[in-house]
């Protein structure tokens, strides 16, 4: 299956005229962030489908994409509005996405209650960075904002992050419950070139900064 996808798409820098649609649908809603291309070259065996098992299932159930406005940029042979009025849009089951069904499913809220240390690299293919800019603006619309510090890690891949990061935010979450000392953070709704400066002490050849 892979084989064919790769003759199909292709791969960063080598791409071809599917694989530049495709990557330009993609950019659009995981965000142009620093790296992202070689998350999406360390991640393209994510792309393909698999059998499912009962997780793959589950998380099948509860996804939602009627509400994405998808975009790509122009001279790719389609426009957006072809795209957003022909690409197929997945349902989720009635009732899937309710507190009551199962809450790790539920709409999120931000009403967060405690405080809250999120770290996430930038060139994240799976979980695409631009959830923890939708993340911030759920929790600053619930007024929780002062609950949340996010800080992003400047490499590809998914949930690589190394202990020279990882062990300073903790460190600095239990800081920040037991003496109440507020953690720095990114602005990552800011200059999405300078996110993880502070914080990533083995920066990548390719990293921007």
């Amino acid at each position: 299956m892979y084989p064919k996808w790769l003759a199909e798409v292709g791969e960063p820098g080598y791409y071809t005229e599917h694989g530049r649609r495709f990557d330009s649908v993609v950019k659009y809603p995981s965000g142009d962030m620093p790296l992202r291309l070689e998350g999406r070259s360390t991640m393209s065996r994510a792309c393909i489908p698999a059998t499912p098992g009962p997780y793959a299932r589950e998380l099948a159930g509860h996804a939602d994409t009627r509400h994405i406005q998808y975009d790509i940029d122009s001279g790719l042979g389609v426009d957006a509005a072809t795209l957003n009025r022909e690409i197929p849009r997945i349902v989720p089951e009635p009732g899937a996405r309710s507190y009551e069904a199962n809450p790790v499913f539920a709409e999120f809220t931000g009403r967060i209650r405690v405080p809250v240390m999120a770290i996430h690299e930038t060139g994240d293919f799976r979980v695409p960075f631009r959830l923890q800019q939708d993340y911030r603006r759920h929790v600053e619309e619930a007024g929780a904002s002062h609950l949340l510090v996010q800080r992003a890690v400047p490499q590809p891949g998914h949930c690589g992050i190394e202990n020279s990061v990882r062990q300073p935010a903790f460190d600095d979450l239990v800081s920040w419950i037991e003496n109440g000392i507020e953690p720095a953070g990114d602005d990552i709704l800011g200059d999405v070139t300078r996110l993880g400066v502070w914080w990533t002490p083995l920066r990548l050849p390719k990293d921007p900064m």
